[in-house]
Order: C-alpha cells, then sequence, then structure tokens
C-alpha cells in the first residue's frame, strides 16, 4: 500500500497537493480513468490527491513551476509515439522533477529509453496497490536523490565556431534566449572568451564584468555552493558563466569551467558552451567529443573556412568511431551567410559535396540584423528569416519533427497538444 509514512504528511491548507517533506506533487491526465485511479490510489491510504490537470504538452512546464511540484504523474496512454513525447518533455521539464509517465506501450525499449531520460515508467492499465507501491518507491528515491547525485543531468551543447567572426555569440545568446523564454527550458550559457566578448551584451546584461577567482578556486577547491556564486542570473530560466583571466592561462579557466558545469549540469536543462573561434585556447576535436552532447559546427561560405570545416569534421568522425567511446555526439552543421553573396566563395552545393555532410540549417543574410540588436530585439521571437531558422536549429536539438515546425513552427498537433 501506498504507506508513504514520514515521507508524506497532509497539509491542512493545501488539501489539493500532496507534500512530503516539501515535496508536492501534481498528474497530468489524458482520460479520467488514469485521473480517478491516481486520485483513489493517494487517497486509498489516507492522503491528499495530487492536483490534477488535463494534459497539454506545451504547459506542462509552466504547471510543473506554478505549483513547485517535484514529482509528477503524467498520462501517456494513447500517445502516437511515447519515446517522442518523452524525449521532448525531458528538454524542458526541471532535473530535480520527479517523473513518473504511464503508458500503454509493452516494449522493454521504452522502459529502457525512458530510464536513460531519468524517467519512471509502468505501464497502463494497473492495479491500484501496485500503483500504490511503485509512487512509493519513487518517493523514497526522490528523498534519497536529495543530494542531487542522481538526478538527470543537462545536455551540453557547444556552438563551434570554425573561424571568429561569423555569429558564434549571436546564435549562443538567441538560442539560449528562445529555450529559456518560448519553450520554458532552464539554461546555463557559458562564455569561454575569458579576455573580452560581446555575449554579455547580446543575452541583455549592462556592466556585467567577467568574474576573477582567487587561488583556491585556481587549485580546484570548488563545491557546489562556491559554484552558484560564480554566474550571474539573466532570468528566472536563464543563467551566465563567465570567467576572467587574472594571472591564469584559458586553459586553466576552461578546466575551472567544466569544474563549475559539472557542479550545476543537474539543475538546468542545457548548457550551450559559446566556442567561438575567437577564444584563447585550441578548441580541440578531442575536448569537443569528450565535453558535448551536441555539436554545433559554425562556418562561413568561403574556401579556406570549408577546408578547416572538413578537417574537423573528419577527426570528429575518427573519435565518435572509436570502440570504448562511452557517450555519442550530435553534429549539426550551420552555414552562416553573414554577408552579402557577392563575398562568397561557395555555394550550398559545392559545400555538402565537399564535405559528404548535409548543412542542417542555413542562416540568411539580413541587413537588418544590426539594427535590430541595437534595439534590443530578440531574432529568435521576430518574424525574420533568421528568427525562423534559430527555431528551426532548436527544434533539432530538442528533437522536434522539422515536418512540423515547417508548417507551423512549434505548434504541437499531436494528440494532448491544444
Amino acid at each position: 500500500m501506498l504507506d508513504f509514512g514520514e515521507l508524506l504528511r497532509k497539509d491542512s491548507q493545501h488539501v489539493q497537493s500532496t507534500v512530503s517533506d516539501g515535496i508536492s506533487s501534481i498528474q497530468c491526465f489524458r482520460s479520467n480513468d488514469v485521473k480517478n485511479l491516481v486520485e483513489e490510489t493517494f487517497r486509498f491510504d489516507g492522503h491528499p490527491p495530487p492536483i490534477a490537470l488535463p494534459y497539454k504538452f506545451k504547459d506542462v512546464a509552466n504547471q510543473i513551476e506554478e505549483h513547485h511540484a517535484q514529482l509528477v504523474v503524467i498520462d501517456l496512454c494513447g500517445c502516437p509515439d511515447t519515446i517522442k513525447e518523452s524525449k521532448q518533455l525531458s528538454s524542458r521539464l526541471p532535473t530535480s522533477v520527479s517523473v513518473v509517465v504511464l503508458g500503454d506501450v509493452d516494449s522493454i525499449s521504452v522502459v529502457r529509453e525512458l530510464k536513460a531520460l531519468g524517467f519512471y515508467y509502468l505501464l497502463w492499465p494497473v492495479e491500484k496497490i501496485e500503483l500504490a507501491e511503485f509512487v512509493q518507491s519513487v518517493v523514497s528515491r526522490h528523498i534519497a536523490a536529495s543530494n542531487f547525485k542522481n538526478r538527470r543531468r543537462a545536455k551540453r551543447v557547444g556552438i563551434v565556431g570554425i573561424r571568429g567572426g561569423i555569429g558564434c555569440s549571436l546564435l549562443t545568446s538567441e538560442l539560449a534566449w528562445f529555450l529559456s523564454h518560448e519553450k520554458q527550458t532552464s539554461c546555463l550559457v557559458v562564455d569561454h572568451n575569458y579576455m573580452s566578448s560581446s555575449l554579455d551584451i547580446l543575452l541583455g546584461l549592462k556592466n556585467r564584468d567577467k568574474r576573477t577567482i582567487n587561488d583556491s578556486e585556481v587549485t580546484g577547491d570548488i563545491d557546489a555552493t562556491s559554484a552558484k556564486t560564480l554566474i550571474t542570473k539573466v532570468s528566472n530560466r536563464l543563467d551566465y558563466l563567465a570567467l576572467g583571466l587574472q594571472e591564469e592561462r584559458s586553459i586553466d579557466l576552461l578546466d575551472i569551467n567544466d569544474l563549475v558545469i559539472s557542479h550545476l549540469s543537474n539543475e538546468t536543462n542545457f548548457v550551450i558552451d559559446d566556442y567561438s573561434a575567437s577564444v584563447g585556447f585550441d578548441v580541440s576535436p578531442h575536448v569537443i567529443n569528450a565535453s558535448l552532447d551536441i555539436a554545433v559546427i559554425m562556418m562561413e561560405p568561403t574556401i579556406s573556412c570549408l577546408r578547416e570545416t572538413s578537417a574537423m569534421l573528419g577527426k570528429l568522425k575518427k573519435l565518435m568511431e572509436e570502440p570504448d567511446k562511452t557517450k555519442s555526439l550530435r553534429i549539426l552543421l550551420v552555414l552562416n551567410q553573414h554577408r552579402a553573396s557577392r563575398f562568397s566563395s561557395v555555394n550550398v552545393s559545392e559545400i555538402e559535396k565537399y564535405l559528404d555532410h548535409k548543412i542542417d540549417i542555413e542562416f540568411p543574410y539580413e541587413i537588418s540584423i544590426e539594427e535590430n540588436l541595437l534595439n534590443g530585439v530578440h531574432l529568435s521571437t521576430g518574424k525574420s528569416k533568421f528568427g525562423d531558422q534559430v527555431r528551426r536549429l532548436c527544434a533539432l536539438m530538442i528533437g522536434e519533427d522539422l515536418s512540423q515546425t515547417s508548417k507551423r513552427l512549434f505548434s504541437f498537433s499531436m494528440l494532448g497538444r491544444k
């Protein structure tokens, strides 16, 4: 039975929420059968049921935030693609939330895929006793994981510039802004230019000096608490990490950034690294392959840049084919037409043929970009072609279907998305 004991206690002030040592819960249901069983299961042991809300994909993240939920039961029975839906949910939901998915797909692959996402999966239909025991085990694990070691970790995305001045910082800021403000995901932006950069301005920060570090921090004496003191909060879901050189080398700060990220990556959905080619260290293929989940390789349409991109892709592919690799790296190739076409020396078809790699996103040349930036307009939220491509790149990163976004960007037409 669902005997939470000390795990759950009644809150007479909020009869609709379930609280257990600070753990609150909600359920997002598609059918009344699921809703009623979940409520009955909690009442069965004398506990108030979780807040019940109709399942709408685009609202789940906001509902979790609004109700401060730490446990959420999601009804995906009848969903056309349970794995795909779960992957897209994973990129939006706080990593601190324990997620129980109820689904009607009897497949071990679904269990494995959702476990890899940090979700719990229970096959529907289910008996009340079985559901009670399952939820009890999830709550127990949630409390055991309160030290954050077992949380889902952030996806780490690197914007890698083949050369400087081709828009890496701009793309980093636009992706971070769109993910955090439009997609309701939390992001940590990491500025790897330790001398000077415009990333802080592009994020809307004013007079933000880079944070220098003391001797103890240089030697690696950084824990989770001190790591949080190094970041700047841009908004509720967007944080900024920008260290500055004092007497250290750039490679020292690269290692310190990695240490800070390791402490904070279980508290955010995405870590976005700005690896502009203007940084003061070599962004090697080994660093990219070892550190990132997604590498956004950014190039311009020139012969010299094409050759450098070819060399980078070749080295990355060799590393990805090594038999002892422990994680997979996704590569997204971005072509930025940041100058008028008369300055281009190669076209799209020539680039794809030479690289033997499809261009995933092509940013068009738009003369109005600088004017919009000066006016404080975020390109990703506007109606420009550049903004369209930022949204398409975001869709690729979080696993959305581009065939749907081409009809109506980021509209969710699947069952339950209204």
